[in-house]
């Protein structure tokens, strides 16, 4: 055989163990990018219904800061791509774990001072892969339920109700 020859194997060679050598590196990349999520996601409701535990229940910017966003920042999440404020689900829950009706009924009973656990989810959440013809993977629901603390109140008597920043 002479080199001329050859040289067509080695590009014939290079073609097929290249493909086959950037498959894999792009499906390193893409498994880095859902375990980044997957622990963003699970995050986003740890600190969600962490900050729902403490701020006041009425206040609209707990779900921004749970995503990472500025507090001003009503968008997509800066961290987690695609991620909306809509994507995540805060519910108050009583000491049975049923969901409170009216959590910011400040009188009956049956409101805010049946709160005892917050719950945050995220249900659904699509990862879309970046590798063409994979489309996308639907990732399974994150759930964080943590026991109330001040919900934005004071304990002491006297004490005017404030709504605390978040």
């Amino acid at each position: 055989m002479n080199a001329r020859h050859m040289r067509g194997v080695f590009v014939v060679e290079f073609a097929i163990i290249g493909l086959v050598l950037f498959v894999l590196l792009f499906g390193v990349l893409e498994m880095g990018r859902l375990y980044f999520t997957v622990n963003g996601l699970d995050e986003v409701v740890r600190r969600g219904a962490r900050l729902a535990a403490v701020c006041d229940i009425r206040d609209p910017r707990i779900l921004r800061r749970a995503m990472f966003n500025d507090i001003n920042d009503s968008g997509a999440s800066s961290l987690i791509g695609y991620l909306e404020s809509a994507d995540l689900s805060l519910v108050y829950l009583d000491e049975d774990g049923a969901v409170v009706a009216a959590p910011d009924d400040l009188v009956n009973a049956t409101g805010f001072r049946a709160i005892r656990y917050v719950q945050l989810r995220v249900d659904n959440f699509p990862f879309e892969l970046l590798i063409p013809g994979f489309g996308e993977l639907t990732l399974p629901s994150f759930r964080s339920t943590i026991p109330r603390e001040s919900l934005g109140r004071h304990a002491e008597e006297g004490v005017a109700p404030e709504i605390t920043p978040c």
